[in-house]
């Protein structure tokens, strides 16, 4: 069973907390596509430090040969526009407020700035290295 989808509920509210500190507009189509917008590049930075792990790992194994660390790009497009389609939905639909003292944004920031490390010390110690040249380049 894949846990591509766990994954993605557990960050997505730390992505909506952040979007939420970044983007401050006041009219109804950029108050619902800027947020969005954000919220799919948190999101895909977030899959773009965990792919490479996952895929020395042998997790993960692509038909195709990618140009980032063998992952192909149109994964990080399709994690964007995933993440964009949730939250547009989310933004158009719900607009609730949370009463305060309800929220816990430091906690979320805090897991997801914590995993993004975890992921990168352990691709660190596990000998997953590359130099900057070499990502993009066979």
């Amino acid at each position: 069973m894949s846990r591509i989808p766990i994954a993605w509920f557990m960050m997505i509210y730390p992505s909506l907390v952040m979007v939420e500190r970044l983007v401050s507009v006041k009219t109804f189509w950029i108050r619902t596509l800027a947020p969005s917008a954000v919220g799919g590049l948190i999101m895909t930075a977030w899959d773009i430090v965990m792919d490479p792990v996952m895929v020395a790992g042998g997790h993960w194994i692509w038909e195709v040969d990618g140009a980032f660390f063998g992952i192909p790009l149109q994964n990080f497009w399709g994690w964007w526009l995933t993440t964009f389609s949730a939250f547009a939905l989310y933004f158009l639909l719900a607009r609730p407020q949370a009463p305060a003292g309800f929220r816990f944004e430091r906690l979320a920031i805090t897991l997801y700035a914590v995993t993004g490390m975890a992921v990168v010390v352990g691709a660190w110690l596990g000998g997953l290295r590359a130099r900057p040249w070499q990502v993009f380049l066979p």
